[in-house]
């Protein structure tokens, strides 16, 4: 529909060009002799092209048109998305949350793996509907971004060395070193706690610089330490400290009345998934525990 929109404006506004430029290029004042009746219908015609305008179809009713939805995921992040060792496929919490609520919205998930810094700008941009991806919702980023309801409620760790007593808090950060993604929260928090952060772009990296001492410590969110810790049984790691206040996940979408019902129905998609228990059941098969309510 908007493409059609764009070729009337284009059509009416190359039409109108040619009368102006044919009329100049006279030398007469043809233009100004016209008759009042097609000045008329010059306006009315400019007023159904602004109409059109206005009643473009928003984010919502272009998503539902193309009959999928653009969804920005890591894909190197478990539990929450990740791919299966034997199939190679796709997996993950945040990867069935996003089908269920596309599910719901009548249409399909198409992911499209990047990295976190990446799949935000991308939203940002429009490059993508949505992320999800564990993304904690801050008063920075909602100046960016306008969230949905949240839908997660995570601690942020950190994870040290066994054998490193001297990190017990978010205060011993500071003059340290720790490793995490570029644009995510916990690179945010290193870095308020006065520690140099280095990027790392999976799980499975930055645990590695722990381990072989390149960092201190990371900081993450506590069920993907734990799935971590638990996955590998290694019992060279320890959680050192746990942040006292929930990190809430969200969906960020693109700032803007654009996408108000888009982030409605997905707030409904969310509210209904919650209710009947979808959230839960994902919640646990990757956690083994709810995080889905306060």
């Amino acid at each position: 529909m908007r493409k059609n929109i764009l070729i009337t404006i284009l059509a009416a506004a190359s039409a109108f060009s040619l009368v102006a430029c044919g009329a100049e290029s006279t030398g007469t004042d043809a233009a100004s002799s016209a008759p009042a009746a097609n000045e008329a219908t010059a306006t009315t015609e400019g007023a159904d092209i602004a109409q059109n305008t206005d009643s473009a179809e928003d984010h919502l009713a272009r998503v539902k048109a193309a009959g999928k939805i653009t969804v920005a995921t890591e894909g190197v992040w478990a539990p929450f998305t990740y791919h299966d060792e034997k199939t190679d496929a796709l997996v993950g919490f945040d990867v069935e949350v996003a089908k269920a609520i596309a599910e719901k919205l009548g249409v399909e998930a198409e992911f499209q793996e990047v990295a976190f810094d990446g799949g935000l700008t991308g939203v940002a941009t429009g490059t993508f509907d949505m992320m999800a991806n564990g993304v904690g919702v801050t008063e920075e980023r909602k100046e960016t971004y306008d969230f949905t309801d949240p839908y997660v409620y995570d601690h942020s760790v950190i994870v040290t060395l066994a054998s490193n007593e001297s990190i017990n808090s978010f205060e011993d950060l500071n003059g340290r070193t720790t490793a995490n993604s570029a644009g995510s929260t916990y690179e945010s928090l290193g870095i308020a706690n006065g520690a140099t952060v280095s990027n790392v772009d999976t799980i499975g990296e930055t645990m590695t610089l722990v381990l072989n001492g390149t960092v201190d410590a990371t900081i993450n969110s506590m069920t993907t330490a734990q799935d971590y810790i638990n996955t590998t049984g290694t019992t060279k790691l320890r959680i050192a400290a746990v942040a006292e206040d929930a990190t809430l996940c969200a969906i960020p979408l693109k700032k803007g009345a654009d996408n108000d019902t888009l982030r409605e129905a997905i707030n409904k998609a969310i509210a209904e998934l919650r209710a009947d228990g979808t959230l839960t059941e994902i919640s646990n098969k990757y956690f083994g525990a709810d995080i889905t309510a306060e």
